[in-house]
């Protein structure tokens, strides 16, 4: 796991309720934020926190993100 990824887990740890503004693809693991947050959370400074460390994701209904999913469609056309 990269530093990276573990500094962004640490804050996630510290601030659970950012959680559910985020988006992960259940194929690639890729973490991001929904496109639907807010300017602000609460008081501070916790949307633009997520914004800095994430970056935005949008998953379909079944929780896979676009990349995936034109992956997915591509190897289905192939059989």
């Amino acid at each position: 796991m990269t530093s990276f990824r573990k500094d962004n887990e640490n804050y996630a740890k510290k601030f659970p309720e950012m959680r559910k503004w985020l988006n992960e693809c259940v194929i690639c693991q890729t973490i991001g934020y929904k496109p639907n947050l807010p300017e602000n959370i609460y008081l501070g400074f916790l949307a633009q926190n997520i914004r800095k460390i994430y970056n935005v994701l949008e998953v379909n209904e079944i929780n896979i993100c676009s990349d995936c999913e034109k992956h997915w469609n591509k190897k289905q056309n192939e059989k």
